[in-house]
């Protein structure tokens, strides 16, 4: 028997989520060392995500800002220390355009997004990331239509899996936390970082694994795939 969920409001996770950002990632990382690094394209992603896991961190932890970031990130993936902050701005928004082209929703994404609008759902996304590289991306995928607010880690003051984050999202939404159910692929930042603010919350984890809807630990309900969100969750009125 399919579980009544009663929240009114569903919140989306972006990156992994709704949009590929893993495929987008290789995309722009090797088009960025094809560019500045050709003798390291084949190690680019490797480079990329060394970077990230460094800097990206930091900026969760609101310890750099988001431009000192993008600068730190696109000196150490490149190895290129010499760069001015101009320059490393600039290389940085070479990878930005480079993933902005190369943005895919997964294939279910469109369709589930459209199905929960027309039952009635109120859809709104919380992302762990910085406002104008998030923004861009809800952009560059056509889901500005689907959401009523888009709030990002950087706009917020507070990153997930913080109960900060999603006590604002709740607020935007002018609803109790309870009232909320979130879906997301992180297990602790996603799925069990909502339900400890007070919010249901939906694990979705692109492995195949979770065949059939079933809960997990600390978490409503464990999916494979978008469309299998239809099968665990129901309209509550009123």
């Amino acid at each position: 028997m399919t579980e009544v969920c009663s929240a009114r409001v569903l919140m989306f996770d972006l990156d992994d989520t709704l949009v590929d950002d893993g495929q987008a990632t290789a995309s722009a990382a090797k088009a960025l060392f094809r560019h500045y690094q050709p003798q390291q394209e084949a190690a680019a992603l490797i480079h990329w995500q060394r970077a990230l896991k460094k800097y990206y961190p930091d900026f969760l932890q609101a310890k750099i800002s988001a431009s000192a970031m993008r600068q730190a990130r696109a000196r150490e993936a490149l190895q290129m220390p010499q760069l001015s902050d101009a320059e490393a701005e600039q290389a940085f928004e070479y990878f930005m355009q480079q993933y902005i082209a190369a943005t895919q929703l997964y294939a279910e994404s469109l369709a589930c997004l459209e199905q929960l609008r027309q039952q009635g759902w109120r859809l709104a996304l919380v992302s762990n990331g910085p406002e104008d590289m998030q923004q861009r991306k809800v952009a560059a995928a056509g889901l500005n239509p689907y959401f009523e607010f888009v709030l990002t880690a950087e706009a917020a003051g507070a990153a997930k899996p913080k109960a900060a984050i999603f006590q604002q999202a709740a607020q935007r939404a002018q609803v109790s936390l309870s009232q909320c159910c979130y879906i997301g692929d992180n297990l602790a930042n996603d799925a069990q970082g909502a339900a400890a603010a007070g919010m249901q919350s939906i694990w979705l984890k692109r492995d195949g694994s979770a065949a059939q809807v079933q809960p997990y630990r600390g978490v409503a309900w464990q999916i494979s795939s978008l469309t299998q969100l239809i099968h665990c969750i129901e309209l509550a009125k009123g």
